[in-house]
């Protein structure tokens, strides 16, 4: 389907499913987690988990938002992979906004300091860009008619 593929919604689904992927490993790969002496071997198996799990959804969030510029899909199919790519890419990030509620949870371990990027604002805000693309990616189907790519 004729139609720009590089759009302001799509770049924005792109950018926070890349930003939270590498952002997990960067936060991740360092002595407050993987190379915490204190943590068990379990715990680190548990962290690698999520931080593959994070590239796993970031791919299949990719996969979807990108679709329609390789594939051609009807208007309602587009709309179908964006929301799904949407949905997608928010599981990671949601799953740690909520993360904070299970009991004992925290933001860091006691002996690292407070100071710094606290995790909730931040996937909080990845949840709302992924909507945001979301969303500017509907309206400008809307206004296409039909001639989405």
């Amino acid at each position: 389907m004729p139609g720009p593929y590089l759009t302001a919604g799509r770049a924005i689904m792109t950018l926070a499913n890349l930003f939270y992927t590498l952002g997990a490993f960067a936060a991740d790969w360092n002595e407050t987690h993987i190379y915490n002496p204190r943590w068990p071997p379990h715990a680190r198996f548990h962290n690698g988990q999520t931080m593959s799990l994070g590239v796993l959804l970031a791919a299949f969030s990719l996969t979807y938002v990108w679709r329609p510029a390789f594939t051609k899909l009807s208007a309602r199919e587009v709309k179908e992979s964006v929301w799904v790519s949407a949905m997608v890419g928010s599981f990671y990030c949601a799953a740690g906004c909520s993360a904070i509620l299970y009991p004992g949870a925290n933001w860091f371990d006691p002996e690292h300091s407070r100071e710094g990027i606290v995790q909730g604002p931040v996937f909080a805000g990845v949840v709302v860009l992924m909507w945001v693309g979301y969303w500017l990616e509907g309206r400008r189907m809307d206004g296409a008619k039909g001639k989405v790519s």
